[in-house]
């Protein structure tokens, strides 16, 4: 491995840790463009996906404009069944109150 005068690593073992060490960049560089291509595939699926998409809306709806008013218009409709239900639940609970009240008072009238 060398005379004693030397110091440091033989010819040997520099050669094999500057293999290992291109061999790595080398392997590192090849994922690093093997990231980069997954990353362009991705854009572009997802560039399709928006295209396709904007195709089907406007076969669909004719337009975005008029899916976005039908959007609307059904968040509209919802809130509006939320506060329909919300006042039947409130005249359910005062009918549920009369209704024991007349039960009591039935009662009180049998005794």
């Amino acid at each position: 491995m060398g005379n004693g005068n030397s110091k440091g690593l033989s010819v040997n073992a520099k050669t094999i840790i500057l293999l290992i060490l291109f061999l790595d960049v080398g392997f590192t560089v090849k994922m690093i463009h093997k990231y980069n291509d997954m990353k362009d595939a991705g854009f572009v699926r997802e560039k399709t996906f928006a295209e396709n998409m904007e195709k089907r809306v406007m076969k669909a709806f004719g337009s975005a404009e008029e899916a976005k008013k039908l959007v609307e218009d059904a968040v509209q409709q919802r809130q509006e069944a939320e506060q329909v239900a919300a006042t039947l639940r409130t005249e359910n609970a005062g009918l549920k109150s009369k209704n024991r009240q007349l039960e009591e008072s039935i009662q009180k009238l049998k005794k």
